[in-house]
């Protein structure tokens, strides 16, 4: 299990900008962790009296296996293995723990497989043998000991040097350096391919509390703030400048619709509203941490990242979201609330929202157990979320500017006749395509577009069409399609978490004149560059994102990780990975709050 984890790790990391990407010493640093592990069950086992041998190997052994399970099926969806965060939004992951099964893991279901055949074997052979396993040698545990402890100081020495003493602007280099990389413990996948399995799984949660309780927010507070003036950036006019001054914004969350998709036969409506407004070519929806949805969700509204060695974003209540999009324009006059079928306990949206600064949160479930929507109305279905007439006059106001956020649901995993949406969109598109999977996702996804179809043939009704814009937003590719080379292919990109996470970004209003935007941009981007077009004042320094129309504005995206897609030279790089460090410190020192 822990050499089939190396490799896998090795799979989704750029060794290439590590220092320890060709050195043999660094790449065992794994086994010299994991052997003191083994080891060390070994150990334990050794010394156990019988009448528990067999409940410790079982428990250690079932444990272990279980890790390995979990973490390679996270990691094939998410592209990151797990922090112990992730397990406070388990819940809402396992509704869709289906999804895995298209794209299973075939290899590791065989070690898995194996490893369970040697657990029943193992338990024959020891409960035939009790009397045996009761005899302990005093220099069998001296040896167990001398190796454990061996070990562990040999990978503590592998890991070499920490950098030190480097200045702020080059601090980006401790990301790549292997010390750095496991005391620090931030990046998942960096941590696991340095660590090994069963390293990161104890450490990992070590990290978490150690963090909680070590934290020295007036430091962090001071990387701010150098940060801030080394990239400080004046707020600029330019051309796109208050063209939407004084609008209704309607900002659309649109689950799981990519770009293979928006044709004529799929996606109309979006079609038409691409090629008529302003089509974001290359923006770019990295993930970070929590569920991908509620990541773009909290990027589109507050212009940074959620953090990986902290609660889920969406529990933490002790951050002032001041600046975020609905707060600023509240501020500028707007009522602002939020839309989504799901239950506010869903990802603590209700709360969260509230957090973020909308007035309301309107959930279709949670209406209808409160009977003031149809009970027997499917409001998971988009369409009939924007037919419902209480819903329909909460999102678009008559007295007055107003912002409201939508996150739709029907092009939600998962793509099979099973799915509770397709259930009421069957038939409607008329082209059976290749797959049964593909059909389906694309019927799903068409009931978005009819929701936007709908929602204009609204504004128009109530005479809002000239007086609003639509920000059209996807918030990840269709990563829970069953074939990753296929969306690939559809979307002319490699198969690489990174390139597929290029997805549609369109603003549309009626006058806009249509433009083909390619500048590099990613979800982070959008809140400031919507606030610059509403013709709203604010501090750029405030937000992780920048302005896409500004002459600051950086062509390129940068991730987790610190690779970033776009010129890769040392200054993007030292940006991108300060943007990280940026990003963290405001959330963890509740900066703006301050």
């Amino acid at each position: 299990m822990a050499f089939y984890m190396y490799i896998y790790s090795c799979s989704l990391i750029d060794k290439s900008v590590y220092e320890f990407a060709f050195n043999l010493r660094y790449n065992l640093i794994w086994l010299f962790f994991s052997l003191s592990w083994i080891i060390l069950f070994m150990f334990i086992f050794y010394i156990t009296k019988n009448k528990r041998k067999l409940l410790i190997y079982n428990l250690i052994t079932i444990a272990c296996i279980t890790t390995f399970i979990v973490q390679i099926c996270y990691c094939q969806e998410m592209h990151k293995f797990m922090v112990f965060s992730d397990l406070f939004v388990a819940g809402e992951g396992l509704q869709y723990v289906t999804s895995i099964i298209p794209s299973f893991d075939y290899l590791m279901g065989f070690i898995a497989l194996c490893n369970i055949g040697i657990l029943v074997i193992v338990n024959k052979l020891l409960k035939s043998e009790k009397e045996k396993l009761n005899y302990t040698n005093k220099l069998v545990i001296f040896i167990l000991l001398v190796s454990i402890i061996s070990f562990r100081l040999v990978a503590y020495v592998s890991l070499g040097y920490e950098s030190k003493n480097v200045d702020f602007k080059n601090k980006y280099e401790t990301n790549y350096n292997a010390k750095n990389i496991y005391n620090d413990y931030i990046n998942p996948n960096t941590s696991m391919y340095v660590s090994g399995l069963y390293e990161y799984g104890l450490r990992a949660m070590y990290k978490f509390f150690y963090n909680l309780i070590t934290i020295d927010r007036d430091a962090l507070k001071e990387e701010i703030d150098v940060y801030n003036s080394l990239y400080n950036v004046p707020l600029e006019k330019n051309e796109y400048t208050g063209i939407f001054k004084d609008k209704n914004v309607i900002y659309v969350l649109m689950e799981s619709v990519d770009s293979w998709v928006i044709d004529d036969e799929t996606m109309p409506t979006l079609n038409y509203l691409k090629n008529t407004g302003l089509n974001f070519t290359n923006r770019y929806s990295p993930f970070f941490n929590g569920g991908q949805t509620i990541n773009s969700e909290f990027s589109m509204n507050t212009g940074l990242y959620a953090i990986t060695d902290y609660d889920t974003i969406f529990d933490i209540d002790t951050v002032d979201y001041n600046y975020s999009l609905a707060n600023t324009l509240k501020k500028n006059g707007y009522s602002v609330n939020s839309f989504h079928a799901n239950t506010g306990k869903f990802y603590n949206r209700r709360e969260f929202h509230n957090l973020l600064g909308y007035e309301n949160y309107y959930s279709g479930v949670d209406l209808q157990k409160s009977k003031k929507l149809n009970k027997n109305t499917n409001y998971f279905v988009d369409s009939n979320f924007i037919k419902d007439d209480y819903l329909s006059n909460a999102m678009l106001k008559k007295d007055g500017k107003f912002l409201s956020f939508m996150t739709t649901y029907s092009g939600h995993l998962d793509y099979n006749k099973f799915n509770k949406v397709f259930k009421e969109v069957d038939g409607n598109i008329t082209n059976k395509y290749n797959t049964e999977e593909e059909y389906i996702y694309r019927s799903l996804v068409h009931d978005t577009d009819e929701f936007l179809r709908l929602l204009l043939e609204k504004l128009e009704s109530e005479n809002l069409l000239d007086d609003t814009v639509l920000v059209l937003v996807s918030d990840h590719y269709v990563y829970g399609y069953s074939d990753a080379n296929y969306v690939a292919l559809k979307k002319n990109v490699s198969n690489d978490p990174k390139a597929l996470q290029n997805t549609p970004f369109i603003i549309w209003s009626k006058d806009i004149k249509h433009k083909e935007v390619n500048t590099i941009l990613d979800t982070a981007d959008i809140l400031p560059t919507l606030l610059n077009m509403l013709g709203i004042e604010y501090n750029p320094m405030n937000y992780i994102g920048e302005d896409v129309f500004s002459k600051y504005h950086d062509n390129f995206v940068w991730f987790s990780d610190g690779t970033i897609i776009g010129e890769n030279n040392k200054d993007n790089l030292a940006k991108a990975n300060l943007n990280i460090i940026k990003n963290r410190n405001i959330l963890l020192t509740n900066y703006y709050g301050r």
